[in-house]
């Protein structure tokens, strides 16, 4: 294995507004240090739903050298020559039937208290409740609804802490073939540690896979390691037990 690829919320972190846990997150950049020098047997970056300021800030909190995936594969980032390439699937198009769908979503969810919009992000639209009593089912069957033809080929999910939009072809699973193609690694190299159903498209396909104990039952029952320690211990406990064995 030469490359493990780690979702960030319910892995590295517990999520939105949690802490982090600084002696993990020490420990993978020691681990990325070692792989630099040639003492360990791979490096790790990040695959995540995230935009890319914060997936730069956390490949900053980890030493990550290899390029990172965000915004599900939307887009990668080089920290090594600080290049950010968006996926080829991205037309002009897409791009214009995104900022419609945005629109629509802001006149008819936003605007009516229904769900907010997580800034920062170009491709990918993420919706969150604007009110406690709002589920996420509700916040998707309402997008659904108001969004109708606009869709088409876009895919539209209630994970486990949002509601995600993503174009056509943009998902972890190309995210990471498309990171494996850019550094001419076969997947079969590849470790991945998820913890929710997107994570799966990815974990599927990766050499060697592992969940953290907070993961949903669907990602526990398809990896091959689950972690009896919750987000970030989970995740170093994972490195250790990887470690051990290459």
């Amino acid at each position: 294995m030469q490359i493990v690829v780690v979702d960030i919320d319910g892995c590295l972190t517990p999520g939105e507004g949690a802490p982090w846990d600084f002696d993990v997150l020490r420990y993978a950049a020691e681990l990325n240090q070692r792989a630099r020098r040639g003492d360990a047997p791979f490096a790790i970056t990040l695959c995540t739903g995230r935009q890319q300021p914060y997936v730069e800030a956390m490949m900053q909190a980890i030493d990550g050298y290899l390029p990172a995936i965000y915004e599900n594969g939307a887009g990668l980032y080089f920290p090594q020559t600080y290049t950010f390439l968006e996926h080829p699937a991205l037309t002009n198009e897409i791009r214009a039937r995104r900022a419609e769908i945005k629109h629509i979503l802001q006149r008819e969810l936003v605007a009516r208290g229904i769900a907010q919009i997580q800034p920062g992000k170009e491709i990918n639209l993420t919706l969150y409740p604007a009110r406690e009593k709002i589920s996420l089912a509700e916040i998707a069957e309402r997008a659904r609804d108001v969004l109708k033809k606009q869709l088409d080929g876009f895919s539209l999910y209630a994970s486990v802490s949002s509601v995600e939009i993503l174009p056509p072809g943009i998902d972890k699973g190309a995210g990471v073939e498309w990171l494996a193609n850019e550094l001419a690694i076969p997947f079969a190299e590849f470790g991945g540690i998820g913890d929710a159903p997107a994570d799966l498209l990815f974990l599927k396909r990766v050499g060697c896979s592992a969940a953290p104990a907070n993961a949903t039952d669907d990602v526990k029952a398809n990896v091959q390691f689950v972690s009896q320690f919750e987000n970030a211990r989970g995740v170093q406990e994972i490195l250790q037990l990887w470690l051990n064995e290459f």
